[in-house]
């Protein structure tokens, strides 16, 4: 018995007999960059599912980016379906039918932003990707339905020492349908190709399971290893003699299956820069065995059309294309190939081709399932490269020159170059690749290379002239005169940049739409389109508003808020007066209050111009006020003492009259010095903005009273009573003794007549000492003292 095998390359690769399998059969993750966006990727899932219900319900899923160093989710994001389904072609239809092999192919994208300087972990960074269970049929590991995948990308950090790094991952182009018969050698090319030229390594290891069990979800590593089952393993993941392995540096598989049925083993796609792993993707696979039918293959053979069958060679212009003819049989199936690669529709005895590389044909029996033959190959060779223009400069609406190139090519020595505009012949031919033109029009070159007589057809460039650039230019307030000391804004539209004349000559501080002009003179502008294009706007003249100088009369002090009000004066007429108290042309100090005011005097030079202004201080000063705590006082003869008077005001100069006994008649508060006479002083005080007041004060001298400490009422005729000399002075007088209880044991009348004898109501007082006031004066403070009475 023969056995056939299909394989299918991607992150996931499974294949199913079983009408209850999942539709999921394989996949693979991708990392792009997106041009001109720094951090900017674009995140490929490829899905190879059985086609069917459970497919069309497919959709997209969760992708999560986790730092290795920890396994912290970075970000996680859905991808969304992007192009049209595919199918998987296979060479031999009629056994892919009757093995139920019937696989499109689905892809999901996402563009992300990642920020370099957060993705800059030196141990980089992993993707994965974790979807539903496995094939029900595998026979290699346990359970294979409570297993899942994880697709599984590996990338570097986006940032090393301050600079950006840029990495893709491997790309994997597009796949076979292949099956291979049990005990034959089978190979299969499964290399990627990595756009940044990086080595690419390759190794057999065991697929992941996922740890996600939601069926969208995502989790983060390190993920759990498919159980296998016994005698299985990565190295052993299919039976064969030899097992299958991987070529670590081409990627070609290779096995003599020596087993019947449905295999899943992994591969893992290591990334190397300068002999430094930078990143790996793992991907799945399965292999179908099963009995090949033991009828003889076909054996097709091709040749080049009106070709001998020897000639194996052919060498093609860029553009021009060829017939391949196959054996023809009406009872094959046809299958054309280039580079191994199945090409859709390709499906008949012959094939044109116009692209370089090794073709061949796969032809199988229609009428059964068969082994496949397949032809020798024809190599076609493609003279040339792909050419275009490529151009620099630009036309402008009445000047401008532009530059023509011819860009691609395979080069080579004696080109010859013929150009067009207009599909009229511009020159001769001649080594000339580039051209200058100031016509607007249509053109393209035709490349002749003698060496392999082809010529080849550039594509056509449409050359236009821009719209004119219109320059406009006004003031923003619409005045055309400059106000004195300030500047009149001039705007201007129509360009990306600007250059600015006065009177014939350039300002190159300023290059934007807006200029302040401060002089008069005639403006214009120059404005600047994208393109250098240029346009300049019409003159405008300015002139300047004639000068003015704001004048305001000064303010005298005024002297409380009763003060009348005052007429402001200032010039030139017109103007507006404003400040506190301000109304019209009238300063009111009682609206104002007291204090500084400062009052403002307006005047425009001309309507759109900014007030000048003119600033006078108008004060309102306080009244002073004097107060003597009385107006009169009296004090003995021969007493030193201060006048200190409240005063309100803020007086500054002060004037005590007449200056007799003052230690200084100019300051506010003086002391009156050894008092001798009763005198009258009177006080005048003023503010720093002339406001005075007055008053006065009496002092009255009185005489001194001596109060004896002691006497002695013993009837000797000598010091029986306590006299009190001076206290004549004193009419009003009033004298008041206490005992030690503070009880009144004698109190005199007016002027003390009857001074004290040591008797109270006629009755001798015992000796001791007793307190006693002396009132000289009515509302006066007494007198006070302790007295010793002996006898």
């Amino acid at each position: 018995m023969r056995l056939f095998t299909f394989q299918l390359i991607s992150i996931v690769l499974l294949v199913s007999k079983v009408a209850w399998a999942t539709h999921q059969v394989g996949g693979q993750l991708e990392m792009r960059p997106v041009n001109g966006a720094t951090g900017r990727y674009r995140f490929i899932v490829t899905n190879y599912l059985e086609s069917g219900a459970r497919a069309d319900r497919q959709g997209g899923g969760l992708v999560g980016i986790f730092r290795k160093r920890d396994n912290v989710q970075m970000t996680n994001f859905r991808v969304a379906e992007t192009g049209t389904r595919q199918s998987v072609i296979f060479a031999n239809a009629v056994c892919a039918a009757q093995g139920n092999l019937n696989f499109i192919v689905a892809t999901f994208e996402a563009e992300v932003q990642l920020n370099p300087t957060t993705y800059n972990d030196p141990m980089g960074y992993y993707v994965s990707y974790q979807t539903g269970n496995r094939n029900g049929g595998l026979v290699n590991i346990i359970s294979p339905l409570q297993i899942g995948f994880t697709f599984y990308l590996e990338f570097p950090a986006l940032s090393r020492n301050g600079s950006v790094v840029v990495n893709s991952s491997p790309h994997f182009g597009t796949i076979n349908g292949e099956y291979l018969c049990l005990g034959e050698p089978f190979t299969f090319a499964f290399n990627g190709v990595d756009p940044d030229g990086d080595e690419l390594r390759y190794s057999m290891v065991t697929p992941l399971d996922r740890r996600s069990t939601n069926q969208n979800g995502v989790s983060p590593g390190p993920y759990p290893e498919v159980p296998w089952v016994s005698n299985y393993s990565n190295t052993a993941s299919m039976s064969g003699n030899p097992n299958l392995t991987v070529n670590v540096q081409t990627g070609q598989l290779s096995v003599t299956p020596d087993k019947l049925g449905l295999f899943v083993f992994a591969v893992k796609v290591e990334e190397y820069r300068s002999g430094v792993k930078i990143g790996e993707v793992r991907r799945d696979f399965q292999f179908l065995v099963v009995e090949c039918p033991p009828t003889i293959p076909p054996a097709p053979v091709i040749q080049l059309q009106d070709q001998p069958v020897t000639m194996m060679n052919k060498t093609l212009c860029l553009g021009e294309s060829t017939l391949l003819r196959a054996t023809l049989d009406t009872g094959w199936n046809y299958q054309w190939q280039r580079d191994g690669i199945n090409i859709t529709n390709a499906t008949s005895a012959t094939l044109v081709v116009q692209d370089a590389g090794e073709y061949t044909v796969a032809a199988s029996l229609k009428a059964a399932c068969s082994k496949t033959g397949k032809s020798q190959s024809i190599s076609v060779r493609v003279a040339g490269a792909p050419v275009s223009l490529k151009t620099n400069g630009h036309l402008c609406a009445t000047t401008g020159t532009m530059s023509l190139k011819v860009s691609g090519g395979t080069g080579g020595v004696g080109l010859t170059y013929q150009w067009f505009r207009n599909n009229q012949s511009m020159n001769s031919s001649a080594a000339l690749d580039s051209i200058l033109t100031t016509q607007d029009g249509k053109y393209y070159a035709l490349i002749t290379d003698p060496a392999v007589n082809c010529t080849l057809h550039t594509d056509t460039i449409t050359l236009t002239r821009s719209v004119a650039v219109v320059a406009s230019l006004s003031s923003a307030t619409g005045q055309s005169r400059i106000c004195p000391q300030e500047a009149l804004a001039l705007q201007s539209g129509g360009g990306v940049s600007y250059v600015w004349r006065q009177n014939g000559q350039p300002n190159p501080a300023t290059t934007g739409n807006q200029f302040q002009a401060t002089t008069a003179g005639s403006y214009v502008v120059t404005a600047v389109d994208i393109f250098g294009c240029e346009g300049t706007s019409s003159p405008l003249t300015l002139t300047m508003v004639p000068a003015i100088s704001v004048q305001l009369d000064s303010i005298k002090p005024m002297c409380g808020v009763d003060a009348p009000v005052y007429n402001l004066v200032g010039s030139p007429a017109g103007g507006e007066f404003a400040g506190a108290g301000v109304s019209g042309m009238i300063f009111s100090p009682k609206q104002a209050g007291i204090g500084n005011h400062a009052l403002t005097y307006a005047v425009k030079a001309a309507p759109e111009c900014q007030a000048q202004v003119k600033t006078r201080m108008a004060v309102v000063a306080p009244i002073p006020t004097i107060q003597f705590d009385e107006s009169i006082m009296t004090v003995y003869r021969g007493k030193t003492f201060p006048l200190a008077p409240g005063l309100t005001g803020n007086p500054t100069v002060f004037s005590w009259t007449p200056a007799t006994y003052l230690s200084s008649p100019s300051v506010a508060d003086p002391v009156v010095t050894d008092i001798e006479n009763g005198i009258t002083y009177k006080l005048d005080v003023s503010n720093d903005a002339g406001c005075q007041a007055s008053d006065t004060i009496r002092v009255i001298v009185v005489e001194r009273i001596w109060l004896p400490s002691a006497f002695s009422p013993n009837g000797d005729g000598k010091n029986d009573v306590w006299e009190l000399t001076g206290i004549e002075a004193f009419p009003d007088a009033i004298v008041t003794i206490f005992n030690r209880w503070g009880e009144v044991i004698y109190q005199s009348d007016k002027g003390y007549t009857q001074p004290f004898d040591g008797k109270y109501n006629g009755t001798v007082l015992p000796e001791g000492v007793y307190p006693y006031w002396v009132r000289t004066i009515p509302d006066k403070p007494p007198l006070s003292g302790k007295l010793v009475l002996v006898r």
